[in-house]
């Protein structure tokens, strides 16, 4: 059969047409009250504060999207490569997840994919996948902005306090009383 042909009746078909699956997603977005339109061929969805994109590949037998997060922060840079993988593999492992963080030495990264067949199957494995991405990014936040506190609040130990002050707050600590 020509290949004109078929590509027009393959467009007749929902995980054909890369347009109307965009359109599906983007209207439920909009329906839920969240922020997504289409740029450079791929949906930016902003909830939260956050950026989320969402693209369809349609090289393999069946559909495929694909929900990512990035976040490059210059503070995230400076920490030591031993506390970003900490961050990844503490998001990767407490949960059972959907979505996987991959840390970088410049970026974070919280990606999922999914493939499907029709546009129920599409939006409904949006909605877990979506809410799956949505908590790893919340955690990594959290996990990030604990390793960014502690590297602050890092201090010489012993240069900056005087000891009778340490043995007074040892003892009302020890005791649970407050000093006046």
């Amino acid at each position: 059969m020509n290949k004109a042909i078929t590509s027009f009746w393959e467009r007749l078909f929902f995980r054909y047409d890369v347009s109307r699956m965009r359109k599906a997603v983007v209207d439920y977005l909009t329906a839920e009250g969240i922020q997504a339109e289409v740029k450079d061929g791929m949906i930016q969805v902003l909830f939260e504060d956050y950026y989320y994109n969402v693209e369809f590949d349609l090289d393999g037998e069946y559909p495929r999207c694909d929900i990512s997060f990035r976040l490059k922060d210059e503070m995230y840079e400076k920490l030591d490569l031993p506390r970003k993988t900490f961050i990844a593999d503490k998001v990767n492992t407490d949960e059972e997840r959907l979505s996987t963080l991959k840390a970088f030495g410049d970026v974070l990264i919280v990606d999922a994919h999914f493939y499907f067949a029709n546009r129920k199957m599409l939006l409904s494995l949006f909605y877990e996948y979506f809410a799956d991405v949505k908590h790893a990014v919340d955690d990594m936040c959290d996990l990030l902005q604990n390793e960014l506190s502690e590297k602050e609040e890092k201090r010489p130990i012993g240069f900056t306090a005087s000891p009778v002050v340490s043995k007074e707050e040892a003892k009302v600590a020890a005791c649970n009383k407050k000093t006046e």
